[in-house]
């Protein structure tokens, strides 16, 4: 019961970063806080105990713990939040692409994860963030969760493979072609919106 559960709250997760990320900025970041302190939480326990991913209670509370400390961070400090949020959008993507090419290395992929997670950071204090960036990235990193649900729904992944960043063997070639799809449909819908509420504003202000 637990692989549908996560594949589902992937799929509604992904589906609201991807299509409303921009427009919901603190909460959305929250949630991508969440995600990815749940399988930060997960992944420690299942390393240090060798029990597999979610293979035992102690598991699912270091992830129900990990979801909870870094949503709560993301969303109750703006600033940490941009940090967490901008992080999680880096690390989803990076891992996101090495699937979709191929890399099968766990040490090579929380490497790079890690690498765009920081990268992503430093971007996020040093610039201002302008709108369509964010619109991008949201699209991207949300059809990447949101397919990632969708296939550990569909029993295409297994929970287990994505231990310690694990990729996933024989992810389906259709996969990457609706994560695709589906980015662009979230960056599209988030552009049309964020110029509809400018146009609002625009004309409140005359």
């Amino acid at each position: 019961m637990s692989a549908p559960l996560v594949g589902i709250l992937g799929i509604l997760i992904g589906l609201v970063v991807c299509l409303r990320g921009y427009a919901a900025l603190r909460v959305i970041i929250s949630l991508l806080g969440a995600w990815v302190g749940f399988f930060l939480g997960a992944g420690i326990v299942a390393s240090v105990t060798g029990e597999g991913f979610l293979g035992a209670a102690l598991a699912w509370v270091a992830a129900i713990v990990g979801a909870i400390v870094l949503g709560a961070l993301a969303y109750a400090f703006y600033q940490v939040a941009v940090l967490v949020g901008m992080g999680s959008l880096g690390f989803s993507i990076a891992t996101g692409v090495l699937a979709a090419i191929g890399v099968d290395s766990p040490a090579l992929i929380w490497l790079v994860g890690g690498a765009a997670a920081l990268l992503m950071v430093v971007l996020a204090i040093v610039t201002d963030l302008p709108a369509g960036i964010l619109i991008v990235l949201t699209g991207l990193a949300g059809a990447n969760i949101a397919v990632t649900g969708l296939l550990i729904l569909l029993e295409r992944v297994a929970l287990a493979d994505l231990q310690a960043g694990q990729v996933p063997d024989g992810v389906p070639t259709w996969a990457g072609i609706v994560a695709l799809v589906l980015a662009i449909v979230g960056i599209v819908v988030q552009s049309r919106s964020a110029s509809r509420e400018r146009r609002m504003r625009a004309a409140w202000g005359r």
